[in-house]
């Protein structure tokens, strides 16, 4: 999938932008002007294009600094300083490391408003692919407000962005807020897509597998069953209601799994949505396939030594031998103690680096393990055991756990499999210790040799969003109900 200039904002406009309330008069001349001035069905299917370009922009960014966060691997490459001290000796400061992961997915929640509201006006387009495309638009909204709730937690977040420009900055709003904002668009997107009309844009070939507008709205289904169960444990558990969080989880999990859009067998765990990257020149590429004597990335040897062993043998877990490789150098820092000795090579393709590898944004593996979760939340037990039990011998190659544990344990080895099922695609590990407040029990502030270490609960608010609400170069924006 090539890079759209047309829809890139310029850099005047990213300056600009800094308070996020994304009404930004005329951005890109030629963008707003061919959208809403004109928006053909060849005009929107560019833009369309557009929108997949600028959602995959962030996520090497989100993967490497959410994984150095939960200990999974490390930035070595030296080349600025905070990237590889912020995250393990902390605080996270709101400019660096610490102020990331933001502007890039309210700049593609700007292009999704821009597109939503220019469809209906469209001359060419059937009232079926005009409600296709705005599907498409709420579901690429959501994604990207998932991946800004999932870095800033209970600080909350900015949602209704597109507001007039004269007006107040757009108020934040609470965690389970965001989660039904989120949850909201993607049901109003599965309603929409009810009508089968085929959507009037080339698909990337990571959506292949939600490439008709029935698939996309189990697509749409499978996120928002991740944002209900995410929202159970939110800093507010669905607001008192954790049992109807997982309970409508598990309906829409069950339902997936009932049509065939997801497979609990081994040779399907691959299967599922992802972002594309190119090599092509002018594309972005997938930063995180670095090579074995690469400079970047490395692994931390504590993802083989936790690791358990598969049965019947003293062999790690089988994900860890699929996932990790010894490097063909040492990378050491000045004064940083972490070496890097080892690579991820989820991204390499017949064992080299693979700058087109795609990143998942979902799979069928992690699906199997979000309906155990669910099954827990509402202490199924014995049915979250038989799904734990997909992922530990199908993909770990490990021996089944023993029926009749106890939820505690079920937990733990819930998070153990989701730790090496998702091990460096999206900060889970990170992201699930906050989740049930186990940072500081279950992962480590000053991995060996580093001391003095401490791992971050949350990425602060940009100070440049700060500055722009009036509230200092640091701040914790109020939240408003909603």
């Amino acid at each position: 999938m090539k890079t759209i200039t047309l829809l890139t904002l310029s850099a005047t406009a990213l300056a600009s932008i800094a308070c996020y309330d994304f009404h930004v008069t005329d951005p890109n001349a030629p963008t707003t002007s061919s959208i809403y001035g004109n928006p053909t069905r060849a005009n929107m299917s560019v833009a369309a294009t557009g929108i997949f370009a600028q959602a995959r922009v962030d996520m090497e960014s989100y993967v490497w600094r959410l994984g150095s966060m939960g200990r999974e691997g490390v930035n070595l490459s030296g080349n600025n300083q905070p990237d590889y001290q912020e995250p393990y000796y902390g605080p996270l400061s709101n400019t660096q490391f610490g102020g990331s992961q933001w502007g890039n997915p309210y700049i593609e929640i700007r292009l999704d408003n821009l597109y939503v509201d220019a469809i209906p006006n469209s001359p060419d387009m059937s009232p079926g692919e005009k409600a296709s495309s705005i599907a498409f638009g709420e579901t690429q909204k959501a994604l990207a407000l998932f991946y800004v709730v999932q870095t800033r937690a209970q600080l909350g977040a900015a949602v209704n962005v597109d507001l007039d420009p004269s007006g107040a900055p757009a108020p934040f709003v609470g965690e389970d807020s965001v989660y039904r904002a989120i949850i909201g668009l993607l049901a109003d997107a599965r309603t929409k897509l009810a009508s089968g009309a085929a959507f009037p844009f080339s698909m990337p070939p990571g959506y292949a597998a939600a490439s008709t507008p029935q698939a996309f709205a189990q697509f749409t289904q499978a996120l928002a069953a991740k944002a209900w169960v995410f929202r159970a444990t939110d800093v507010n558990g669905c607001k008192g209601a954790k049992a109807t969080c997982y309970a409508n989880a598990l309906a829409i999990l069950d339902s997936l799994f009932a049509s065939g859009f997801a497979d609990t067998s081994a040779a399907s765990f691959q299967n599922g949505v992802f972002f594309d990257f190119s090599a092509n020149p002018g594309d972005v590429q997938n930063g995180l396939s670095d090579p074995l004597n690469g400079t970047l990335y490395f692994a931390l040897p504590e993802q083989q030594t936790d690791a358990q062993t598969q049965s019947g043998s003293a062999t790690p877990d089988a994900r860890v031998g699929a996932k990790i490789v010894d490097a063909s150098i040492t990378q050491i820092l000045s004064g940083f103690p972490i070496h890097g000795t080892l690579k991820y090579s989820i991204y390499f393709t017949n064992g080299q680096a693979n700058p087109a590898a795609e990143i998942p944004i979902i799979r069928d593996e992690e699906l199997v393990l979000l309906r155990a979760e669910a099954e827990l939340g509402l202490g199924q037990l014995n049915a979250a055991t038989t799904d734990l039990n997909v992922t530990r011998q199908g993909s770990g190659k490990l021996t089944a756990l023993s029926p009749g544990l106890s939820a505690d344990s079920l937990l733990t080895d819930l998070l153990y499999e989701r730790r090496y099922s998702l091990m460096w695609e999206q900060g889970t590990r990170w992201i699930d210790a906050r989740r049930y407040g186990l940072l500081t029990s279950t992962i480590p502030a000053s991995p060996a040799p580093l001391t003095g270490g401490h791992v971050p609960s949350v990425m602060p608010v940009p100070e440049s969003e700060c500055q722009a609400r009036g509230l200092g170069s640091t701040c914790t924006p109020p939240l408003v109900a909603q």
